[in-house]
């Protein structure tokens, strides 16, 4: 058989390997994510709701797209407005306006939310890294963080190093970095777009799409591998695209070596980038036949596999004591087949914990999960289907990724933060973002499903493949590992260029169509069945998922509703500025006279302004030493309340996250005391329980007419 012929079977082949289940995937996305989302409501915590989307006003969203771009297309004016951006000077100046904004645009959320910190799994790195200066090495053996988690080892050897020059917890020069590297990630994508075909127009494009996509831009305000990752990867990306179309330069072969490797060590979640990198590259040259160069991908996977290794050897050797290989894999994929629906539950460290932090007795542990999961859902398979599509919901259907959760969070926490950052943190303004988004993820599922059947029949490789490949990977990874909206954000990140390259090339098949034309059309059987056959099978499995969480899409639809009815109004800002008598409503008080304040909005919250019959100061309630006393006007949270309306109409005065005003009915006054965790509790039964058997806690605000 003749070696060329079969080396194009092969490669045929690998393409439809790749393209098919990245049509499939991006076609079940564009399903699934048009009819129903999943949220994750921030500022009263982790409430988690599935519910159905506005069907028709989306349809008609996008066709109100597609129209626009068909009649773009046609204008001969607008299009050679357009050729304008295929001008190399041009171009470059347009893009670098775009990188500019987009940079603007992280500015924005990362000088707002810089004093307020980092939390969570952030903030364990952070101090991991600053305990290791002061030889702090527990953190490295169970029950340490990194200890559990050792995937975060090479984040915190980063901060530590960068610690050296800039201090420990400098977040503001972190989150700068960071503001820099997203412009270049998109910049790059748009690059790896014209390497497959994409016209300069286009690419300036990518940019302009990117200046929507916020929920990257939110990111850089978080210290975590993410985005220096992405940006490793990313690059690394591009230059193997230049790898595949010639001889590499020595700079090309050791960024595309080097930069996916570190990416892993930043964020272990970049093996799926690199083992894409890889394939990418041995297909390629295979295809060329490069066989000598086929060191490059073979290296690009070895200094993946080995450096995370090497850095925890180092580490060992330096903190004197190994560092520990962490929770058993086994339980996060044992995780991932736990209601609900594979989120994060504590499992891993619960079990390692159980294990008596003995990897491999956990791994039989969570071995025996797996099965028990495994079993169950084939004794239920409709359970299965509603379990698994309630997992890729969680993890692709929020159209913010969930990116605004963690400022949202730290300013609620914060008594004294920016009106501009309320202002990002708002519901009102995250829901508004979240419509507009919603239908550019389902625009770029669109062109993505569209550009994978192009891709895969086209006789010539494509850098585009890489890019479905990583895509897939991250897809079918998540399936199996914890799911969590804020790790799809990556992978979003990357379809955006083929994205628009199948929405731009649809537009041009539409506005080229007319309606005689249409009416001779014929169908011809050739490659698109498969793609048409893949496609029903697609629908009808997308259908069955959507049918089986029906019952929760409507309950979800309810509770979101209510929540922006009810507990929404009740707590954020729910009266009105203006004069009030407040007044204790307890009983037993009604005979307390109150006193006059003038309430004022300041980011969200309220000050309280003591009001005199006769011209006076500017005096305010101020919570001091355990205690509501009056004081001169000050710039410090203490003068700083929320309002929370009680579902009996009164209201409840609250300082930071467990303290309120509260009435002293023995000494006749104000003090501040130990409140319920409205934060994350408010309007449950435990809040409501608390109220009831804590009225002291309650105040009325009269209006002083």
């Amino acid at each position: 058989m003749d070696t060329s012929k079969t080396q194009s079977k092969l490669y045929s082949f690998y393409k439809a390997v790749v393209t098919v289940p990245a049509f499939g995937a991006c076609f079940y996305l564009l399903i699934v994510c048009f009819a129903a989302t999943f949220r994750l409501i921030s500022d009263i915590g982790s409430v988690r709701v599935l519910f159905l989307n506005p069907l028709l006003i989306l349809l008609v969203g996008m066709a109100a797209i597609f129209a626009a771009g068909v009649y773009f297309v046609k204008s001969p004016k607008a299009m050679n407005a357009a050729l304008k951006f295929d001008d190399k000077d041009v171009h470059d100046r347009a893009v670098k306006i775009l990188k500019i904004v987009i940079f603007a645009e992280c500015l924005i959320f990362t000088v707002g939310i810089n004093r307020m910190g980092q939390n969570v799994d952030q903030l364990s790195v952070q101090e991991a890294a600053y305990g290791y200066s002061w030889s702090e090495t527990e953190t490295f053996t169970a029950p340490g963080y990194l200890g559990i988690y050792p995937n975060n080892v090479g984040m915190s050897v980063a901060l530590y190093l960068l610690s050296l020059v800039a201090g420990h917890y400098n977040n503001l020069i972190i989150m700068l970095i960071y503001s820099l590297l997203v412009p270049s990630i998109y910049s790059d994508l748009a690059e790896i777009g014209g390497k497959f075909g994409m016209s300069k127009k286009s690419r300036v494009l990518v940019m302009a799409a990117a200046v929507l996509f916020l929920p990257l831009q939110a990111k850089a305000m978080i210290i975590y591998g993410d985005i220096p990752g992405l940006f490793l990867a990313v690059r690394a990306m591009k230059y193997a695209a230049d790898i595949a179309a010639r001889k590499p330069k020595l700079k090309e072969i050791l960024v595309v070596t080097a930069f996916p490797a570190i990416a892993c060590v930043l964020k272990n979640n970049f093996l799926i980038f690199s083992i894409a990198i890889t394939v990418y590259l041995a297909a390629e040259l295979l295809r060329q036949k490069r066989y000598k160069e086929l060191y490059i991908p073979a290296a690009v996977i070895g200094a993946t596999v080995v450096i995370n290794p090497l850095i925890n050897l180092i580490v060992g050797a330096a903190a004197g004591k190994a560092v520990s290989s962490g929770a058993s894999k086994w339980s996060w994929i044992a995780m991932g087949m736990q209601e609900e629906a594979g989120m994060y539950n504590g499992y891993n460290a619960f079990s390692y914990a159980e294990a008596g932090f003995d990897a491999n007795a956990q791994s039989v542990v969570a071995k025996e999960s797996i099965a028990r999961s495994i079993n169950g859902f084939m004794a239920e398979p409709n359970y299965a289907i509603g379990f698994y599509t309630r997992k890729v919901l969680i993890q692709w259907s929020d159209p913010t990724h969930c990116a605004f959760e963690f400022h949202s969070r730290n300013v609620y926490k914060d008594g004294d933060a920016s009106p501009l950052m309320w202002l990002l943190a708002s519901p009102v303004l995250i829901s508004a973002a979240a419509s507009v988004l919603k239908l550019f993820q389902l625009l770029i599922f669109f062109g993505s499903t569209v550009f994978a059947v192009k891709s895969g029949s086209k006789k010539a490789g494509s850098p585009a493949l890489l890019l479905f490949l990583t895509f897939i990977g991250g897809y079918v990874f998540h399936l199996i590992w914890e799911a969590a909206p804020f790790y799809t954000l990556s992978y979003m990140t990357i379809l955006i260029p083929v994205g628009i390259a199948g929405l731009t090339g649809t537009i041009k098949k539409l506005s080229g169509l007319k309606a005689k034309e249409l009416a001779k059309m014929q169908f011809k059987a050739g490659p698109g069945v498969v793609y048409f056959i893949f496609g029903v099978l697609v629908f009808l499995f997308a259908a069955a998922g959507l049918g089986t969480v029906r019952t929760q899409l409507v309950d979800g639809r309810a509770e979101y509703k209510a929540y922006f009815s009810e507990t929404l109004g009740r707590s954020r800002n729910p009266i009105e500025p203006g004069i009030y008598y407040l007044k204790p409503a307890a009983e037993g008080a009604e005979d307390i006279g109150g006193v006059k304040v003038e309430l004022t909005k300041y980011a969200g919250k309220y000050r309280m302004r003591i009001v005199m019959d006769e011209a006076g100061d500017d005096l305010f309630l101020t919570a001091k030493d355990g205690e509501i006393v009056v004081d001169w006007f000050s710039y410090d949270e203490s003068q700083v309340f929320t309002v929370l309306k009680n579902k009996n109409g009164t209201y409840s005065i609250c300082r930071g996250e467990d303290r309120a005003m509260a009435w002293d009915s023995e000494n006749k006054k104000m003090n501040s005391d130990e409140f319920a965790n409205y934060l994350f509790g408010f309007d449950s039964e435990v809040y409501e329980e608390f109220i009831s058997e804590n009225p002291g806690f309650t105040w009325n605000l009269e209006p002083a007419f």
